[in-house]
């Protein structure tokens, strides 16, 4: 590299942004006296000049001479970096007001069109038809599609206000004893690979239903997602008191894939399939609400995702 490219690289990635013109020079002043200094003392060491009075003199005088600008240096790029974390600080809280008055939108003001006003206008219309004219106009299929799009836009619903509740400042999870069996069921039952999961005998754990829901839901969609079997399953069953395993005969995850890909927006260079990369992110930061512990291991075929419940929200074993 030429030292116009590495003073250029310097410039541009150490210091236009973290130190500023007056942390620069000093620096640079700093630079140039230890430049100075060892440049004197090498010559000393090659026996190109004698060690004199004069030249120890020279050393001292470069080590005072060094500490102030090289002190000023460190204070300043200290100060700037402080800086810097209070002008973050400040962006983050403003957009977590924005993200809360989004959350507040999705809680407070889609609850009225999608639990009251759609539903209500649904049970009108269908009190206006009699049974004639929905055999006659052949409406049994759309009010049947209204039915389980309004169902499933109400199911997504209580998802994300759940999600979003715990944006709000000292919110806490809601958690009740749920029959998780009978509660993915349920949440699976309007899905369109619900046949490809089989769900054994599952006891009564204290989750959010919707959350925890949400949480297995997508793990149950990588299973299937990365799967090049051609009859792809998933499996949910308990393999000891306070284990909950997920089971598929997919591509298969070891943990150490696991650990890179639950970060935000991580991906896989070679993944043809399409996402965000925040849906294992988010299942995890769920489970982890819940207090429960996750972890992988890849199979001989598939991946086995194990979740802990870890005793603290156990209540009844199936």
């Amino acid at each position: 590299m030429k030292l116009k490219d590495l003073k250029d690289y310097v410039n541009k990635n150490i210091l236009t942004d973290r130190v500023s013109a007056k942390s620069k020079a000093c620096l640079s002043v700093s630079v140039f006296i230890m430049f100075a200094f060892f440049f004197v003392e090498s010559l000393v060491v090659f026996k190109v000049i004698q060690a004199t009075y004069a030249i120890n003199l020279f050393g001292y005088i470069c080590v005072i001479l060094f500490t102030p600008p090289f002190a000023m240096f460190v204070k300043t790029f200290l100060d700037r970096v402080n800086s810097n974390e209070s002008k973050l600080l400040e962006e983050v809280l403003e957009k977590n007001t924005y993200l809360e008055h989004a959350a507040k939108i999705l809680r407070h003001d889609m609850h009225s069109g999608i639990n009251t006003y759609i539903p209500r206008g649904l049970r009108s219309l269908e009190r206006r038809l009699d049974e004639k004219i929905i055999k006659e106009k052949k409406l049994e299929s759309p009010l049947r599609l209204l039915k389980e799009g309004l169902a499933h836009s109400q199911q997504v619903y209580r998802g994300v206000f759940e999600f979003t509740n715990l944006v709000r400042k000292d919110s806490t999870l809601q958690i009740l004893p749920v029959n998780i069996k009978e509660s993915l069921e349920t949440y699976l039952k309007r899905t369109s690979y619900k046949d490809q999961v089989l769900i054994e005998d599952l006891p009564e754990v204290c989750v959010n239903e919707s959350l925890f829901c949400t949480a297995v839901d997508n793990l149950i969609r990588n299973g299937l997602k990365y799967n090049d079997s051609p009859s792809k399953w998933v499996k949910i069953k308990m393999i000891d008191k306070n284990t909950l395993t997920i089971t598929d005969n997919g591509r298969g995850m070891s943990q150490e894939e696991f650990d890179k890909l639950r970060q935000p927006y991580s991906r896989k260079a070679d993944q043809k399939e399409s996402g965000s990369g925040l849906g294992l992110n988010i299942c995890v930061a769920i489970l982890n609400e819940h207090g429960f512990s996750i972890s992988c291991e890849k199979l001989e075929q598939g991946t086995m995702i194990r979740i802990n419940f870890n005793d603290q929200f156990y209540t009844f074993g199936g």
